[in-house]
């Protein structure tokens, strides 16, 4: 480790507060454990860099770490990380449960496994796969992004890379946010609400906590019961909440359960995600959400939509799909086709579809014998995935330094299942 290294024992008992042990056993206790994708201790090393512990039956390999500065294009190891200034210097916290919490501190330093190390791979977490997602933390300031897959993309309604994420401090919350998209892009960018350019879809503890405390934070999805769940050192308190976003696309009289969440959809990935329409209200259409479900490697797209009592199904709806390279569509000529409900269509592509090519796609409703468009054609890009990152999520607007959390990280597990209640207690490794 080089000089600029500075390390911190913290000696104050607090609610929360690590439970006696050692933190071997602690960390083989979660390496064994069944089903592990990944499991970074930042303290396991290969060729220099962090790498993660994993059941040798569900991933090939451990997923390696390396440390990133924002507007700093080079990916650094420990030893050779250049900065330090006091925001932007390795700190580590002895008093975890692993004995070994790096700090990452908003954009100045924070961690990132790339994405050509993972995609494709167990860690890709996409579809309706089940998972769970436990990250063991100290905040010591500012809360936001812990871990996850997530780029905000801007926060343009139709940009960004969101899959899974834990997050905290979100939504007036001061418990753990368990995030997931099915567009990786707005919830729901049908709705003019303020707000609705921003990821809604999500599980939010009523497990609130301070700072400098360790806590483990957890979140699960079952794609048996479509729920997401979130949890504060393996306990989850169930919430209800008004999302003013949510309640403008599906008029809501009463809160919604926000913990445990209901997400009946496959998780987003860069080849197959939802693309949500826009234009239309649920009080004149019937319709509370037009979508189509894109799959780029079977280059089809499938067309459903969720309806209000009051749609008959009078309306009569039809979708045109074009993909540009460049300015030349790779179909062989644009598609229209009829919007009934589960109608999949395959592109007549003159070649694969990838990163960059474009997506235009429009929605129209017929009125007497015309046709009339619903909104304005949809243009999304497709794009390469995002990478798993540790304290800082990306795509953050014009991407400023000083945004992003504050915290102290000591581990964080990635499981293809979903553990129990009991389970996740059983790995908080906290007194609560």
């Amino acid at each position: 480790m080089n000089k600029f290294v500075s390390s911190l024992m913290l000696l104050s008992i607090m609610t929360g507060s690590v439970l006696a042990g050692e933190p071997a056993d602690r960390v083989a206790k979660v390496a064994e454990t069944k089903g592990l994708i990944a499991f970074w201790d930042f303290s396991l090393m290969h060729e220099g860099r962090w790498t993660s512990y994993h059941d040798a039956d569900v991933a090939p390999s451990g997923f390696p770490v390396s440390l990133r500065r924002i507007g700093d294009p080079q990916a650094y190891t420990p030893d050779d990380w250049p900065y330090a200034d006091d925001a932007s210097k390795l700190s580590f916290d002895t008093s975890g449960p692993f004995g070994h919490a790096v700090r990452f501190n908003q954009g100045y330093v924070f961690g990132e496994v790339a994405r050509d190390a993972f995609d494709g791979s167990p860690l890709d977490v996409h579809g309706r796969q089940a998972f769970t997602m436990i990250a063991w933390v100290r905040f010591v300031g500012r809360r936001h992004l812990v871990a996850g897959i997530w780029d905000e993309g801007g926060w343009d309604k139709y940009g960004g890379r969101r899959q899974i994420a834990l997050f905290g401090g979100l939504f007036g919350s001061r418990g753990t946010i368990a995030h997931i998209s099915s567009t990786g892009a707005s919830s729901y960018p049908q709705s003019t609400a303020p707000g609705s350019q921003f990821a809604r879809c999500r599980a939010i503890d009523g497990g609130d906590f301070e700072n400098e405390q360790w806590v483990a934070m957890a979140m699960t999805f079952d794609p048996d019961t479509d729920q997401v769940v979130a949890y504060l050192d393996g306990v989850a308190t169930p919430t209800s909440i008004t999302d003013s976003v949510a309640r403008d696309v599906f008029r809501y009289t009463e809160p919604v359960a926000s913990n445990p969440f209901h997400f009946p959809w496959p998780i987003y990935s860069p080849q197959s995600f939802l693309l949500k329409f826009h234009g239309y209200n649920v009080q004149e259409s019937g319709v509370y959400e037009h979508w189509l479900h894109v799959d780029t490697d079977a280059a089809t797209v499938t067309y459903d939509r969720t309806s209000s009592d009051e749609d008959h199904g009078n309306v009569d709806y039809r979708v045109t799909v074009d993909v540009r390279r460049g300015e030349t569509s790779i179909l062989t000529e644009p598609i229209k086709f009829a919007a009934t409900r589960g109608h999949r269509v395959r592109l007549p592509v003159v070649a694969k579809m990838q990163p960059d090519d474009l997506i235009v796609t429009s929605l129209d409703a017929r009125h007497g014998e015309s046709w009339q468009r619903i909104g304005q054609p949809v243009r999304y890009r497709l794009r390469h995935g995002a990478p798993f990152t540790f304290g800082r999520a990306l795509g953050l607007g014009a991407e400023p330094i000083d945004y992003g959390t504050q915290l102290y990280l000591d581990g964080v597990a990635v499981l293809n299942r979903v553990l129990t209640e009991e389970k996740l207690r059983a790995l908080s490794f906290t007194d609560r």
